[in-house]
């Protein structure tokens, strides 16, 4: 059993991504709690900073937060989906603990104000813990749903739900009677901007808002070495003809399903369940463990849900923002 804290101590810097290697494996990391993603919010004008929480010289955790000033004297910070946690079997309290100190190093009476949206299920358990500790939460949590990759392939396949796998199958055919392919890319923008461009159609014919699309040329030019790419796209040709495909972000352990996008013929060919369950076998090539499908909205958007859910993967509902 995990003992309490004796004196947790938290220092602000600059993001080091060498640090960040301290961060429990076995946990998915959320790409908001990545530096490279701090990285390329800057480019924006913003200001990425980390937090590292330690308690008798171990780390416990690090926080990647976002700043914003306004008027010159207002300082406006989130820390989105984290911290990242370093010590795997925290308990509940001692997770608390880490919020309550974080959140006690900002001070409204100084005109310095945090929100943060923790990557903790929205259960009686954590709302009401989180409250004790003097918070307030002010909006609930959007929906996500993660996949773990690293089971071997024959039990991610056995995940997957009859109608989704029945699909993926009539897709796999498809193959050969119609000559369906998936092509990798990523390390150059013109193997996925065209990604970008559907996406766009999409925003505008559906009218939903997602992450801005700037983040990924942020996100490209943020990588280090130059000689990597954390950018993954997938692509299904008929013939020569591109009728779906898929962009996701690597994140240390992780990816994030960032867009997907399918054509009539698509659709009709099941390609996009080609495009992301050879994505998922591609990212275990990679070394990635988890794969965040990203939010779902049941109500607008019910169809790209159950696709995301057909997968076997388990919806997670956060616990809100709080301040």
């Amino acid at each position: 059993m995990q003992q309490a804290f004796s004196q947790l101590e938290i220092k602000e810097s600059i993001l080091n991504p060498a640090e960040w290697t301290a961060v429990d494996d076995d946990t998915p990391l959320p790409l908001q709690q990545h530096p490279t993603y701090g990285d390329a919010v800057a480019s924006f004008g913003a200001t990425a900073r980390q937090l590292t929480i330690r308690d008798n010289d171990k780390t416990i955790a690090l926080a990647l937060i976002i700043k914003r000033k306004f008027f010159g004297v207002i300082c406006f910070s989130t820390l989105f989906r984290g911290p990242a946690w370093c010590q795997p079997g925290l308990t509940t309290d001692q997770k608390l603990d880490v919020y309550r100190a974080i959140h006690g190093r900002f001070s409204r009476w100084k005109w310095d104000f945090l929100a943060s949206l923790p990557e903790l299920s929205d259960t009686p358990e954590y709302i009401s813990g989180l409250n004790k500790t003097g918070l307030t939460r002010v909006m609930t949590g959007f929906s996500t749903a993660w996949i773990d990759l690293r089971p071997n392939e024959e039990t991610l396949r056995k995940q997957l739900k009859g109608k989704w796998r029945n699909q993926l199958v009539k897709a796999e055919k498809a193959e050969v009677t119609e000559s369906l392919k998936i092509s990798f890319g990523g390390k150059k923008s013109h193997q996925y901007s065209w990604l970008l461009e559907k996406e766009i159609e999409q925003r505008d014919n559906r009218r939903y808002q997602a992450t801005p699309l700037g983040i990924v040329p942020a996100f490209e030019a943020a990588i280090t070495p130059k000689s990597q790419s954390a950018i993954l796209s997938a692509t299904a040709l008929h013939g020569r003809r591109k009728v779906a495909g898929g962009l996701f972000l690597l994140h240390g352990n992780s990816a994030t399903y960032h867009i997907g996008w399918a054509g009539d013929d698509g659709r009709a060919l099941n390609a996009q369940n080609r495009v992301l369950w050879e994505t998922m076998l591609e990212l275990k090539k990679r070394g990635i463990k988890f794969l965040d499908l990203g939010g779902l909205n049941t109500a607008d958007l019910g169809g790209i849900a159950r696709f995301k859910l057909g997968t076997g993967a388990e919806p997670l509902t956060l616990a809100g923002t709080f301040v």
